[in-house]
């Protein structure tokens, strides 16, 4: 498989897997390209056995797809894991790094980087392994923007979509927003389109459309 039809199989996963419609138009912003190749990506998918484009539904993967596809991601998550945790690469910048190394990453060395990260359930931004325990209680918290005014919180997760957004990450980065991180909700103005959020230490304006990619935890004490 080439690495850009696996760079199509794991967005529409994410996706779906957000619980979110595939559009193809978002899909072709994601990727930077036009909406005419992403649906003749979607009809070279779905001839392979790998999507179902349903006329209710949208495009979603067979199971030879997803599987795939939850491969593919494994193995970008697991090179993120090195590049940040074993080499101290660059948090905003390791998602771009393991794009263009996921596919050259071989089972055997997927399974000894697995054991000798020990384990990891998420990868650097938060987005919980394919199957991993705490999968569906991270797939399932809620966006930033759907906090109330003076709740505290712990930041859970950067979302795939957000991390294709490389100034979100880097911004995330350089505010420390990163897993583990606990915020609170200072104003809200989603008509004028940010939020003011407290550090602790300081006050911080984010724009909703990123605040939209961050999932937190319910209120903490």
């Amino acid at each position: 498989m080439s690495s850009v039809q696996g760079d199509y199989l794991i967005r529409v996963y994410t996706t779906l897997r957000e619980g979110s419609r595939v559009v193809g138009s978002r899909l072709a912003e994601r990727l930077g390209v036009s909406a005419s190749a992403v649906t003749q990506a979607f009809q070279r998918m779905e001839r392979q056995g790998l999507a179902v484009i349903d006329q209710d539904w949208g495009v979603q993967l067979t199971p030879k797809g997803r599987s795939i596809a939850e491969s593919i991601i494994r193995r970008h998550y697991l090179i993120e894991r090195l590049l940040v945790d074993t080499l101290g690469f660059d948090w905003a910048d390791a998602d771009d790094e393991a794009e263009r190394l996921e596919h050259s990453l071989s089972p055997r060395l997927e399974s000894y980087l697995f054991e000798s990260l020990g384990k990891p359930t998420t990868c650097p931004h938060g987005n919980p392994f394919p199957g991993s325990p705490n999968e569906e209680r991270l797939l399932g918290a809620r966006k930033l923007t759907d906090s109330r005014i003076g709740e505290t919180m712990e930041i859970l997760r950067i979302t795939e979509e957000g991390e294709d957004d490389g100034e979100l990450l880097r911004f995330a980065h350089d505010q420390n927003l990163l897993p583990g991180t606990r915020v609170s909700v200072e104003d809200m103005d989603l008509r004028a389109g940010h939020l003011t959020l407290s550090l602790g230490e300081h006050d911080l304006s984010i724009p909703v459309r990123w605040a939209q990619c961050i999932r937190v935890s319910g209120p903490v004490s």
